[in-house]
């Protein structure tokens, strides 16, 4: 009796630091359920979506996904069910004022007593690192534009270098039959 009263304390107390770990990451953390329910939100995971942590307990994942992402995050939350891990998944997510943020998702299942019981998310707002990655897209186009744009004028100096050479060549035997 005594030991099984010992290992629930100490499942207890990993318990307790597992969600103080969980709840000072800089990242997102969010766990749902087997039906998908938020069970547990850091600050991060609340303020990346907008909102304060008791409206989004109890909630279904899906309030959170975009209708053009929902059917990877069902898949996402099956994957996890059944026990597998998956990472770097991207999701667009909606946040309470409606507008959306690009999120890579880490997720894992959680077990108690070898059964999954839920899933782990670990989420991580990515929206300025695409944006940044989209304006260097277009800037790498606009230095490749510049690069034809100067392969063209090098031929139309060319073109002109030999055109001036040979006026000048032309003005020269001129001045030869004058002189």
């Amino acid at each position: 009796k005594k030991s099984m009263s010992k290992k629930i304390k100490e499942l207890e107390d990993f318990k307790k630091e597992f969600f103080s770990f969980l709840e000072h990451q800089q990242d997102g953390a969010v766990i749902v359920d087997l039906m998908g329910r938020i069970t547990f939100v850091n600050p991060m995971a609340a303020q990346i979506c907008g909102y304060e942590k008791n409206e989004v307990i109890n909630h279904h994942f899906r309030m959170f996904l975009t209708l053009d992402d929902l059917a990877n995050g069902f898949k996402l939350f099956y994957n996890i069910l059944k026990g597998e891990y998956s990472t770097n998944n991207l999701f667009r997510i909606r946040r309470k004022d409606g507008s959306t943020k690009i999120v890579e998702v880490n997720a894992a299942p959680l077990h108690e007593f070898g059964k999954v019981v839920g899933g782990l998310a670990i989420i991580r707002d990515i929206s300025k690192r695409k944006q940044m990655e989209e304006g260097n897209k277009e800037r790498v186009e606009q230095f490749r534009q510049l690069d034809q744009d100067l392969d063209g004028w090098k031929k139309q100096i060319s073109e002109l270098r030999h055109e001036v050479n040979d006026l000048l060549a032309e003005l020269k035997r001129n001045k030869k039959y004058e002189a």
